[in-house]
């Protein structure tokens, strides 16, 4: 915890004329701990009651709805298929009242293309109702959403993993 503390104050004085307000979180390739660090980022920013959202955008293989104990049932992608409200998909995290989150929803081949519009959209309004929305984005290696997604955030920070996964 004190690790993902020191980041986020790193973070949020990285530009102090330009507030960071919301940042995406991607790594190089799966498993690289991309997630864990979004999911603790988000917690430990919403533990200091602050507003704080957390966004799985990671529609390929969405997992912090796991590590928060919350359902995937609706998300993203019903928002980008449905044109639905995103709010009425947030969930409040239990034990962090400050923390609301977006799920990633069932993923969706169609809804990829579409992901820059809508993430754009709700970050416009998100802005105004949170002081940190962090977005839990897919591996930039192969995928075209992270970079779409990152030229919508204030800031980026890419996870790395110094061990060699092999499959």
């Amino acid at each position: 915890d004190e690790a993902v503390r020191s980041i986020r104050e790193s973070i949020l004085l990285a530009d102090i004329d330009h507030p960071i307000r919301a940042v995406l979180i991607t790594s190089a390739l799966p498993r690289e701990g991309k997630s864990t660090f979004a999911t603790n980022l988000a917690v430990v920013n919403a533990q200091q009651n602050t507003k704080t959202l957390l966004i799985d955008a990671d529609m390929r293989r969405p997992s912090a709805h796991i590590r928060l104990a919350l359902e995937n049932n609706g998300g993203l992608t019903d928002i980008i298929r449905d044109d639905k409200n995103w709010k009425d998909f947030l969930q409040t995290v239990p034990g962090v009242p400050s923390l609301q989150f977006l799920a990633a929803g069932q993923a969706s081949q169609r809804t990829y293309d579409l992901l820059g519009t809508t993430l754009e959209r709700i970050l416009e309004s998100a802005r105004r109702e949170f002081s940190l929305v962090v977005i839990d984005a897919p591996p930039l290696l192969g995928f075209a959403e992270p970079l779409k997604a990152a030229s919508l955030a204030d800031g980026v920070v890419v996870v790395t993993s110094t061990e060699t996964h092999r499959n």
